[in-house]
């Protein structure tokens, strides 16, 4: 029992030092799901072959992987008694993806006030003017080359918009949405937008860090300077929740995921399949919110889904 005791802790620790400081580990540690079912299928193996040692080795992978999966149940209790509510929906979808037909059919099916469009291009960037005429309001930094083009749609009022850089060439977006209502004064809510890089080597693993560290930094001086206005965040984070640097940008930014219920439905594929993918697309929001519904979106040309989350302030 003692060892346990020291085993299990440091058992957690030491994956976490190295996710937080080599890529590659980070990357396992982005696996986590994978890995855990690889686990309980040789957990099964050695049990059904008496492979005591096969068995109790899967034990140990499991016992360092599942504790992580606190991240997929929702941060706050739900609420009897929630404010007005507003839907937001990010999406990335995929620079080379042409099809924009089924882009506009899935952000219609989302039934959302405020879009966050990942690898925008100017090309899509118009067809959504023209076709979403509802989102009057809108910001936008397109691209045409490479994949961090950036925008916001909005059936409310935007203002105070920032386009800044954390990483040189990859723009995010900063804007409060002001959600007017007839008979109560109007509801503000601080969207911040990003797309750190992908974590494919070490320097990239490097940029993306900064760039996490920087936007986190940028809405604690928000949360200082405007203290009453709740702040969301969306965008594809190039993290899964099981990563060490996910933990590090929630702690830093004070945000908490915007979520409904457990869930482990993956937002990126490598091949359309369950094992295959992973949660890399988040919703984060403000502990004073409380996320009433969520969800993933369909296939539509893109190798992400779109992810759509319904939040209110809580009484």
């Amino acid at each position: 029992m003692l060892l346990a005791r020291i085993w299990l802790p440091g058992s957690l620790y030491f994956p976490r030092f190295f996710s937080r400081h080599y890529w590659v580990a980070d990357l396992l540690a982005n696996l986590r799901v994978q890995l855990v079912i690889v686990g309980l299928s040789v957990l099964l193996a050695g049990l059904f072959l008496r492979q005591w040692r096969l068995a109790l080795l899967s034990c140990v992978v499991l016992a360092v992987h599942l504790p992580w999966f606190l991240s997929a149940l929702p941060p706050v209790p739900q609420r009897e008694r929630v404010g007005h509510g507003i839907t937001m929906t990010s999406i990335n979808v995929l620079s080379g993806n042409i099809q924009y037909d089924r882009v506009i059919a899935d952000l219609i099916n989302a039934n959302t006030d405020v879009i966050a469009v990942l690898e925008l291009t100017p090309t899509l960037d118009q067809k959504l003017r023209q076709d979403l005429p509802d989102f009057r309001h809108v910001i936008t930094r397109s691209k045409d080359e490479g994949n961090f083009g950036v925008g916001v749609y909005s059936k409310h009022p935007l203002a105070d918009s920032e386009l800044f850089e954390s990483v040189q060439g990859i723009e995010s977006i900063a804007v409060t949405v002001v959600v007017e209502q007839r008979q109560a004064p109007s509801e503000y809510f601080r969207l911040f937008v990003t797309h750190p890089l992908p974590p494919m080597n070490a320097e990239l693993f490097e940029q993306r860090n900064r760039q996490l560290k920087d936007v986190a930094d940028r809405i604690d001086k928000f949360r200082q300077r405007a203290s009453g206005i709740p702040i969301v965040l969306l965008g594809d984070l190039n993290l899964t929740p099981w990563s060490p640097w996910f933990l590090e940008f929630r702690a830093r930014s004070g945000l908490v995921r915007g979520i409904s219920k457990f869930t482990l439905e993956t937002t990126w594929y490598r091949f359309p399949i369950f094992p295959l993918g992973l949660i890399l697309d988040h919703g984060l929001i403000e502990p004073s919110l409380v996320c009433t519904d969520f969800k993933v979106g369909k296939p539509m040309g893109s190798d992400h889904r779109s992810i759509t989350l319904r939040i209110a302030s809580a009484d």
